[in-house]
């Protein structure tokens, strides 16, 4: 249930960004779009290691079960009170090297001072903001969560259009709308949480939120490379911000699909840590799994065939040669969602493992885009992406499997998966090798389709009917 109210609150605040794009897209030339990628790429980096990772922390501990309302004060007040000192320090640092910052994310467009301090303020803001929706979240405040999160959606949106549309402040419009708005809707967080934030900073909770998030932050480091560092690459092999653009839009519509992982995790991880000592916790988060596989499997291919016909409708022309990048994103996102079903780490406490898998993926992704970017040119970068992508979730999964079992049908997987990835391939990019009128391959991927789900039900991998008697409570 709460997984359903995530998804539908991200839908309607991040699905709705993604309405943005045909602006962005018209709006915004290819160069000024690569500046934005570029510039948060770099507040991702700051996030990354000014944050010490703390609100991994406060999630692991306010949500445990039998903590009492006074240990969730003094965990989220410490919480909250340290990333406000630290985002300070980010903020301090990244004015006083502005320069070499703007040198280094620029190209053929420089980055003017003026939008790179604005930036570093809006980053210094949605760090916070993130910060307090993360203590709604592990408490499991959904709806205040999902209206907060909302509200700081859409209203950004609208200020963006009046900044840009009728102010012209280009990309600067971005984030000033940031600056005014999220403010504003950390008030409302702020009284939702009017019971759990003081003015308290305690040794013994910093000592323990540190010991536990602080391994975590060469993890987030390398889960940058491997989010963030094609766009460096391409970026230094290319001297070109435009190409930079280019692929950061097919990256963006892989969002659609992370919109609904993300959503799930969020209400799975505070469920998880409340639960994770009961008897039939890890079959369940077992039979989930194997939804997860055939859901996540069956939306990657329908995202995926009709990744041109998606940027037809909501870009411009000159993007709809990111199509042949797209599929390849999806992939890496379901690949991705196997971090859900990885919780034994974090459940025993093992995070110090975190940032050597992490690391190892990184280091495989930086030899891959050195390797494959300058053969294959932007699909080598999504390569790269996914590959890593892939060894990192992988190593993930086993481990976590030895620390906290999930039992799911192991055999049955590997045959859908053996499936999928032959009708993945030919449904996405048979257009590539093979002339074929347009109706007939749109005709051909629908097929393919309704052959996969086919496939699924009479293999019984899902079960339908099974799934609509747990939607609608019936026995």
């Amino acid at each position: 249930k709460e997984g359903g109210l995530y998804t539908i609150a991200n839908l309607l605040t991040k699905g709705v960004s993604l309405l943005l794009i045909p602006f962005y897209s018209e709006y915004f030339t290819q160069a000024e779009y690569g500046i934005l990628a570029m510039l948060g790429i770099f507040g991702a980096l700051g996030a990354a290691i000014f944050s010490f990772q703390i609100y991994q922390g406060v999630g692991r501990y306010i949500s445990e079960k039998g903590v009492t309302l006074q240990e969730q004060q003094r965990i989220g007040s410490t919480g909250f009170w340290f990333t406000l000192l630290t985002y300070s320090i980010f903020l301090i640092i990244g004015f006083t090297l502005k320069d070499q910052v703007i040198k280094f994310l620029s190209e053929e467009e420089t980055i003017k001072t003026s939008t790179y301090i604005l930036s570093l303020l809006a980053i210094f803001v949605y760090g916070l903001f993130n910060a307090l929706g993360v203590q709604l979240k592990f408490l499991r405040q959904t709806k205040a969560y999902s209206l907060t999160m909302f509200l700081q959606a859409i209203l950004n949106i609208a200020l963006i259009l009046f900044l840009a549309l009728v102010m012209d402040m280009r990309i600067d419009s971005v984030y000033t709308a940031s600056l005014i708005i999220t403010p504003l809707v950390m008030l409302i967080q702020l009284y939702y949480l009017r019971d759990y934030i003081i003015l308290y900073i305690g040794r013994i909770e910093l000592k323990k939120l540190v010991a536990f998030s602080t391994p975590m932050i060469p993890a987030a480091l390398a889960y940058l490379i491997l989010n963030f560092t094609d766009r460096v690459f391409i970026k230094e092999m290319t001297y070109s911000l435009a190409e930079v653009g280019i692929y950061d839009m097919a990256f963006k519509f892989s969002s659609i699909l992370s919109i609904v992982i993300m959503s799930f995790q969020s209400a799975l991880a505070p469920i998880i840590f409340e639960k994770h000592a009961e008897d039939d916790t890890q079959n369940q988060l077992g039979r989930i799994f194997r939804l997860f596989i055939a859901v996540g499997t069956m939306g990657t291919l329908l995202l995926a065939f009709f990744s041109y016909e998606t940027l037809y409708i909501f870009t411009q022309p000159n993007y709809y040669s990111a199509s042949i990048l797209m599929p390849i994103f999806y992939l890496s996102v379901i690949i991705s969602g196997v971090g859900l079903f990885s919780p034994g780490l974090h459940i025993m406490n093992k995070t110090k493992y975190y940032p050597f898998i992490v690391i190892f993926a990184g280091i495989v992704n930086i030899i891959l885009n050195y390797l494959l970017i300058p053969i294959f040119g932007l699909l080598g970068a999504a390569i790269a992406t996914l590959i890593s992508v892939l060894v990192n979730n992988i190593i993930l999964f086993i481990v976590s499997q030895k620390l906290y079992p999930l039992p799911f049908p192991k055999d049955k997987s590997l045959i859908v998966l053996s499936v999928f990835i032959p009708l993945f391939m030919i449904g996405s990019y048979i257009d590539q090798f093979i002339a074929i009128n347009y109706v007939l391959l749109f005709f051909f991927k629908i097929v393919l389709l309704f052959s996969y789900l086919w496939f699924l039900i009479q293999f019984n991998f899902i079960n339908l009917s099974q799934i609509t008697n747990r939607i609608f409570r019936k026995k």
